[in-house]
């Protein structure tokens, strides 16, 4: 190689050189400067059901006194279940409390009782803790949790580690979880991405930068004439085509459950026999664990729990490998006596019968209101919880 060839790849060499230098000065500056500046760490450059719910309750100016915590079982019965007790359609992206359950309290006991509520998809135990020691603390701490659960949420063959959930990596990026970080990531590769968040302050907070762009880009399109960026105007097939590949962000008008609806049953049993089958033991002690952790935190921090089993279809149980639907109430339930929580088993197929549900697991509203009317009469008799006119509930 000439003298030109060997200045010109010197050259090139100082470019790489020198951007290198460069990226590690403005990440120790970011080092340095993250901590002085006020960033909004709830935002989000998506806008999904997580970050909708979660951005409603830090907004909430009265602290709730029962937080209902649960996956789309819970979602379903609770959108659905108040769309027909009041005869008007829940935009799910807003509805985070139960007015029945409300309702239904202060006739039997004379409470007035707040509810929050998280019914947030996929959720497992590992997230119900994650979010529990995150967002329910120091005065935002709630009397009771009504935790509804179900087998799926301790063994489901689709979830590759407690740390690849949304909701985890969202209580992760508050600053929560700190305490199972590491263990929550087992394999190899995720535990490389997470030290790499721990040693570059831009690629820890590339969220943020993101969420920044998109602000931006919103104030231009609203310069432009468009009202509202975060309404959805595009046709549901190129929705769903584009959830395949981008990171869901729903619509503030894209999410309603209405009453009065004719529901169509769906045979959603293939879906299941993946999650469900074959059992395999390490993942499910994982997530008892997690609940362990979960009740041990609620007990710690004076806070009620009642742990309600989820009541299913037959066919939806028969799924399961053998034995381990026992397997999962006998966890449940030592659990439950250990830390003092109370269990509350809904499972009954004659009282919830077919009619009930749109799947042979999700409830309907009709559904949704028997429910909530069974677990109100629950909480009301329950003289542990105490709830009435004379209590610490008022």
């Amino acid at each position: 190689m000439n003298f030109a060839g060997q200045l010109k790849e010197l050259v090139k060499t100082s470019y790489v050189t020198w951007a290198f230098i460069a990226f590690i000065a403005c990440d120790l500056f970011c080092h340095v400067a993250w901590p002085s500046l006020k960033l909004d760490h709830f935002a989000s450059p998506h806008h999904s059901m997580v970050w909708w719910n979660i951005d409603d309750f830090r907004k909430q100016k009265e602290n709730p006194d029962i937080v209902l915590i649960g996956s789309s079982l819970l979602m379903h019965a609770l959108h659905g279940g108040d769309a027909e007790y009041l005869q008007v359609p829940q935009n799910e992206v807003f509805h985070h409390k139960s007015v029945m359950l409300e309702n239904l309290l202060k006739e039997k006991t004379g409470a007035n009782v707040k509810t929050f509520a998280f019914p947030l998809a996929g959720q497992m135990a590992s997230d119900a803790y994650a979010l529990t020691s995150t967002l329910l603390t120091g005065s935002r701490t709630p009397k009771a949790i009504v935790y509804t659960i179900a087998p799926r949420d301790f063994m489901d063959n689709t979830l590759a580690h407690p740390a690849s959930t949304e909701i985890f990596k969202f209580m992760n990026h508050l600053g929560g979880v700190q305490d199972v970080a590491w263990d929550a990531r087992p394999g190899f590769l995720d535990k490389v991405e997470y030290g790499l968040e721990k040693l570059s302050a831009i690629y820890d907070h590339r969220q943020y930068l993101v969420y920044l762009q998109h602000k931006y880009a919103q104030s231009v399109l609203r310069l432009m004439g468009f009202k509202n960026p975060d309404e959805i105007h595009t046709p549901f097939e190129l929705r769903r085509l584009a959830l395949l590949d981008l990171p869901e962000s729903t619509g503030v008008n894209e999410r309603f459950a209405g009453p009065n609806l004719k529901y169509a049953y769906t045979d959603n049993t293939a879906e299941y026999c993946m999650r469900y089958q074959p059992f395999k033991e390490k993942p499910f002690r994982t997530q008892v664990e997690y609940l362990e952790r979960f009740l041990g935190y609620c007990k710690q921090k004076g806070i009620q729990v009642v742990l309600v089993n989820m009541p299913l279809l037959e066919q939806n149980i028969q799924l399961l490998p053998p034995g381990s639907y026992d397997l999962y109430k006998s966890n449940v339930q030592q659990l439950a006596t250990k830390y003092d929580a109370r269990f509350l088993d809904m499972q009954d197929s004659t009282t919830f019968t077919k009619e009930m549900y749109c799947d042979s697991a999700h409830m309907n509203g009709p559904g949704g209101m028997k429910f909530f009317s069974l677990l109100s009469d629950k909480l009301a008799n329950d003289t542990k919880l105490a709830i009435g006119k004379k209590n610490t509930w008022q």
